[in-house]
């Protein structure tokens, strides 16, 4: 089996971060406070994740050579195609391909991981990935809402599914794109989580890793946003393995 092909990603940088879980009957407090903090109203979007995973080599082995990672194709979903009647078709819409690194094993008061990111505006990003030698695990969508403190991104975002995924049975077999999933109808969408709980996540980009003076003024903003919201959700360091995309 050949070894597959590294994507070249057009954009990277060093994303430092911090989390909290919020549960459903807080998250409209929550998301009231920090409109009122930022001034602004949320960005509400819904995504399309596609996971994939790169074919290991047979002679590699499960602990040989080089670390492969996970790679995910993430698109925003125009929501007013649905109302104009029109299909999603899951190779038509424009990804961005990422590639998120596992967080680097510091005693850091925040998350840093390195991620890389490339726009696939055109043709089909499936079977793209899938000529680089990558093959798809899986498909979530997620609802997010995005507001920006200074230089902190701030999202809440949940996980959905749909009521009804497709899932092979004793009669029917799922098509390949069915299993790459379809958001329409929106409203049939679901919390993957039964408790219906959200994620804040506060993060700061910074453009390379060894800008040491960005990387501080970075967390230091992040620190000052964790005071702000001190009392309200706690926000911390993610704990690494939790991150970890690399393939096993």
């Amino acid at each position: 089996m050949a070894r597959p092909q590294q994507p070249q990603f057009q954009n990277s940088h060093q994303e430092l971060s911090l989390y909290s879980h919020i549960t459903s009957s807080r998250q409209p407090q929550i998301l009231r406070i920090i409109s009122g903090i930022t001034g602004m109203l949320p960005d509400t979007s819904l995504h399309h994740t596609l996971v994939f995973k790169p074919k290991r080599p047979k002679q590699l082995g499960p602990g040989g050579g080089t670390e492969l990672y996970y790679v995910h194709l993430v698109s925003r979903i125009d929501e007013t195609q649905e109302a104009e009647g029109k299909c999603y078709d899951v190779r038509k819409q424009k990804w961005t391909m990422t590639l998120e690194d596992i967080p680097e094993p510091t005693r850091k008061p925040v998350t840093s991981r390195s991620v890389l990111s490339s726009d696939i505006s055109e043709g089909d990003a499936v079977a793209f990935m899938e000529s680089l030698g990558y093959t798809f695990q899986a498909a979530y969508f997620t609802k997010s809402e995005r507001l920006v403190h200074n230089n902190v991104i701030i999202k809440l975002t949940q996980i959905l599914i749909p009521s009804n995924p497709p899932a092979p049975d004793n009669t029917v077999t799922p098509s390949a794109d069915e299993m790459l999933g379809n958001p329409f109808p929106v409203s049939a969408l679901t919390p993957l989580d039964p408790a219906k709980s959200w994620i804040l996540k506060a993060s700061v980009r910074v453009q390379s890793n060894q800008d040491v003076e960005n990387l501080n003024v970075g967390a230091n903003e992040l620190k000052g946003f964790k005071e702000l919201m001190k009392g309200m959700c706690d926000l911390e360091v993610a704990e690494r393995l939790a991150l970890d995309t690399r393939v096993r």
